[in-house]
């Protein structure tokens, strides 16, 4: 399973990397630091999965998330990290 990994916080990334390295049958074949990079490496890569860290810099991660969706690369995304559910709220209603 091929997955990019999407995380701005060194200990989540350096954690999320050792635990994905070690377990067989994954591959990870990009990590990104932004929504940028994020976008750019599932369009290069189509991996099955992306793993995405809430309050990565550049645009907002739902409308990200969204354009991946739409996208359909990659077919599953699991986001980790603090959601304020207020801040999530007004963003969803935008």
């Amino acid at each position: 399973m091929n997955v990019v990994l999407a995380a701005h916080s060194r200990e989540l990334k350096t954690a999320l990397y050792l635990a994905l390295n070690a377990t067989p049958d994954v591959t990870i074949v990009a990590t990104a630091v932004s929504t940028a990079e994020l976008v750019s490496y599932c369009q290069a890569f189509q991996p099955e999965v992306a793993i995405v860290e809430t309050g990565l810099p550049g645009r907002p991660l739902l409308n990200v998330l969204e354009d991946l969706q739409q996208s359909r690369a990659p077919r599953r995304i699991l986001v980790v990290g603090e959601v304020d559910a207020t801040s999530l709220a007004k963003e969803v209603a935008k």
